[in-house]
């Protein structure tokens, strides 16, 4: 009897402690520059909430798709974010000093004027980017 109850806590403590209850939700979706998928980059969110210090991230894939990770966990905290996206060719190996060439306008990756907004739980955000002004 007494190997039992110690083999029924045992698995609920295992349980417990594999949930994965972190308070994150799922947040993918795509990136496309004028209509095509943008093959590379990264994305940042900036919390609006100021007591929030976490700073989500994500890579951007050669599809244009994306999932947020926060501190290396998959998802993001409920609330409201700016997200900046930057998006970089490739450094030249003949030169190597020359400073990379934006993928993408400026605006997007503005820190003090930002211009793409998204607000989770919602977990779906297809990102969509204009190379004109």
């Amino acid at each position: 009897m007494l190997s039992r109850q110690l083999i029924v806590c045992g698995l609920l403590i295992a349980g417990l402690g594999c949930s994965g209850d972190s308070g994150l939700t799922s947040v993918s979706g795509k990136v496309t520059l004028d209509g095509a998928p943008l093959s590379k980059g990264s994305i940042s969110l900036r919390p609006a909430d100021s007591s929030n210090k976490d700073e989500p991230y994500a890579s951007i894939g050669p599809d244009g798709a994306f999932k947020v990770m926060t501190k290396d966990r998959p998802g993001v905290a409920k609330g409201k974010y700016s997200v900046l996206v930057t998006a970089y060719e490739d450094l030249d190996p003949k030169n190597p000093s020359a400073a990379p060439k934006s993928l993408i306008p400026r605006k997007y990756a503005a820190m003090d004027k930002p211009v793409l907004f998204i607000e989770v739980p919602s977990a779906s955000y297809d990102l969509t980017l204009t190379s004109k002004p």
